[in-house]
């Protein structure tokens, strides 16, 4: 067996396995059109090899029609995996290029049988067996340089165009797939003629190599890239198949008449260095590709349920722990609480880490606005390899000195608390994909926890004060009797004290009110599972019941909601993120999520688009996505029938976004008071009555943050009424202040 057929057999076996590997593994459609590129690269070179160990010119014309079959689908499905992988499938231009390359291979399929694209074979160089083109021959030659090329300029153009982790993954692509595409066209030259051996027919593996480090460092396509035992064996039977049949055909070429002796050493030196070699392999498996055993779905769902148990902040932080090391095999845990004011982050737990608990570190902007801000989890390594600059510099030596392998964001709607840090894993192997899934649900799980915990010890800390509060205030009292002269003025100062308390008291309540969340997010959840058919199939009635229980619930989440902003609003920890929105955009989100409510109403609701366009400026989208929402909701609540309209207007300095109805209206006094808090509209209750009076107070409070202004006018009852929002466009971002 020669070269060539070693070398096309190790194409075939390399790409056949890593197809599979990744079709096993499927998680996306990028996957599932890189596998049918490793199956045609790998139909192509079993072909190649069956031609080269062909002992007749009919076997060997018969196995190079089937090649060429195979050859042409391999620039076509690598541009179907461009186009999928760059998300430009959808485009009609990408669809189009490829279902004609579809229907070009099947008219390939069709002339196989036929002389056009193998005419007939004779001995050239050192070939018995090597082709003559055919009269189309040249038609395939140019289809498969048309695909080859377009997918290239493809990835040139979107490497160009990404960043990140998604440029790497692109940058191994590239390389791979190159040298695979340049090892297998030197086959063409001697179809015409051309004296070029054939020799770079081996690069073609090189693509598995580039894709398959891809897969592990930079989690290319989303899947896990696992060597189990049965992968181990195979790319230990490679090395030693390859390495023995170089062997082989080197002393075959010095020594021909020890043939007898040389298959023998042959033999000797693949079963004596077999062992050796799979142990490397496995070695090599078990540090890189060892993947912790757990099921995710139970973890995340048992994590959930206990952290709803826990009040004692030390216990939450100590369960956390003992979760991750024991399914994760965590070795090192912390939790850091972020300062809003300073701006640091404090270490409240640690276990691990050489660090002492309470030590404070400096948050990174780039850091925080790039991951922390869209909710994403830092991988140190990631952070080192991609963005190691002057602004990240000290951070990350930092955490390469504390060895740090993840910073995980800490959140609760939209607001930063802290970050969870992990160590490496005992078994030293990298966190996978999996597991970083599980770890952002379990970071959303264990920020609501860690938060109720926070509310719960300050709740506590503040019923004591306010029981010191009252006795003193009751002795003041009691002393103020003993002077009758000095009765009054004690009597008022008592009175003030009391009143200041009783302010207190609504707050503690306010506070307490954290501890609904929990509950009634698991209630939502639940009932959602249940009517989505997750524990089986329910009937019409049961359902009508649980669509009740979950209106219900949903009110009971806005109640709470509204009650926590109000008691952020009254303490000063009503945050905001301020970037640059497009406003466009968020409106029409806004107004698709309100289509099914309208319509169940049998109300049009209509948005103007702005007569000009609106550019991006700066404001915090979550806070103003829930102004326009209240509004839109409270103009579909309080309209029985008629229309809800939604205008953009765009000047030079503001942005007005006004929302008009044809609903109850409003008495011309009801405008002046009906953004204080706890203050509804005469006819409200009447209407809807779940409503407390809060929405347009939080509403006003926003606005007013981002140095706006927010009215309301009205004709007059039953003639429906007009909410105005202004907002500037002037306002800086974080970055810029």
């Amino acid at each position: 067996m020669d070269f060539y057929a070693v070398s096309a057999l190790i194409n075939a076996v390399s790409s056949l396995s890593l197809g599979l590997i990744i079709l096993s593994k499927r998680s996306n459609n990028s996957s599932f059109s890189f596998s049918l590129f490793c199956f045609s690269i790998a139909f192509w070179s079993i072909g190649y090899f069956l031609w080269q160990i062909s002992v007749s010119e009919e076997q060997a014309i018969f196995w190079l029609k089937s090649l060429t079959l195979g050859s042409i689908f391999v620039p076509i499905f690598f541009f179907y995996f461009s186009v999928v992988f760059l998300k430009i499938y959808k485009k009609l231009i990408s669809k189009i290029i490829f279902y004609l390359g579809l229907i070009f291979g099947f008219f390939i399929l069709v002339l196989t049988p036929t002389n056009l694209f193998v005419e007939s074979v004779e001995n050239k160089l050192s070939f018995n067996f090597w082709p003559n083109a055919g009269s189309l021959y040249w038609l395939l030659l140019s289809v498969f340089c048309f695909y080859l090329i377009v997918s290239i300029f493809l990835f040139l153009r979107g490497y160009k165009n990404s960043s990140g982790i998604n440029k790497e993954q692109i940058r191994f692509i590239l390389f791979g797939t190159g040298l695979g595409f340049l090892g297998g066209v030197t086959n063409f030259p001697l179809w015409y003629d051309i004296p070029i051996y054939p020799i770079g027919n081996i690069f073609v593996s090189f693509y598995v190599l580039f894709v398959g480090y891809a897969i592990i460092k930079y989690r290319l396509m989303n899947i896990k890239f696992i060597l189990r035992s049965s992968s181990v064996y195979l790319l230990s039977l490679m090395v030693i198949f390859g390495l023995a049949s170089g062997a082989k055909i080197l002393a075959g070429k010095f020594f021909p008449e020890f043939s007898f002796w040389i298959d023998l050493m042959v033999i000797f030196f693949a079963v004596s260095t077999f062992p050796p070699i799979k142990k490397v392999f496995f070695r090599w498996a078990n540090e890189y590709f060892f993947t912790s055993l757990y099921d995710s779905g139970k973890l995340i769902l048992k994590t959930g349920n206990d952290l709803k148990t826990f009040l004692n902040i030390e216990e939450v932080y100590k369960y956390l722990f003992s979760v991750l090391s024991k399914n994760l095999h965590t070795r090192a845990f912390g939790v850091l609480n972020y300062d809003k004011e300073t701006k640091k982050y404090l270490l409240q737990y640690n276990q691990g880490f050489k660090v002492e608990k309470g030590s404070e570190f400096d948050g990174n902007y780039l850091v925080k606005a790039k991951f922390i801000a869209n909710n994403e989890i830092v991988i140190t390594e990631e952070l080192k390899n991609l963005h190691y600059n002057e602004k990240t510099k000290d951070l990350v030596d930092l955490l390469k000195k504390l060895e740090v392998e993840l910073l995980i964001p800490l959140k609760v709607k939209g607001n930063l608390i802290g970050l969870l840090a992990l160590g490496q894993k005992e078994t030293e192997e990298a966190y996978n994909d999996e597991d970083l899934q599980v770890l952002e649900i379990i970071a959303g799980q264990s920020a609501v926890a860690i938060e109720n915990a926070q509310l719960y010890s300050e709740a506590k800390e503040f019923n004591l004060h306010l029981k010191r509060e009252v006795k003193k205030a009751t002795e003041d009292v009691k002393e103020a009797n003993k002077d009758l002269s000095k009765t009054n003025k004690k009597l008022k100062d008592a009175y003030d004290r009391l009143k200041q308390l009783d302010s207190a008291k609504n707050e503690f309540i306010s506070i307490a009110s954290h501890q609904l969340r929990t509950p009634l997010t698991s209630i939502k959840g639940s009932v959602s599972m249940i009517r989505e058919g997750d524990y089986g199939k329910i009937e019409k009635e049961t359902d009508e019941v649980l669509k009740k229980i979950f209106i219900s619930n949903e009110r009971l989440i806005k109640l709470v909601n509204d009650l926590l902003s109000l008691s952020r609003i009254e303490s000063g920890n009503f945050t905001f993120i301020f970037k640059k929105n497009n406003i466009v955009s968020l409106v029409k989100d806004i107004l698709d999520s309100f289509k099914i409510e309208a319509k169940g109403k049998n109300i049009k609701l209509k948005y103007n688009k702005p007569e000009e366009s609106i550019n991006e400026f700066v404001f915090d989208k979550n806070k103003i996505h829930e102004v326009i929402s209240n509004l839109i909701d409270n103009a579909i609540k309080y309209t029985l029938k008629g229309k809800v309209e939604v205008f953009l207007k765009n000047s030079k300095r503001k942005v007005f976004i006004i929302i008009k109805d044809t609903g109850k209206g409003m008495e011309k006094d009801e405008a002046k008071y009906i953004f204080e808090k706890f203050r509804r509209g005469i006819e409200s209750s009447s209407l809807h009555t779940e409503g407390t009076g809060l929405g347009l107070y939080v509403s006003q409070k926003i606005i007013y943050a981002h140095k706006g202004k927010i009215y309301a006018n009205s004709e007059g009852p039953g003639k429906g009424s007009q909410f105005t929002i202004e907002l500037r466009k002037d306002l800086k971002a974080e970055e810029d202040k």
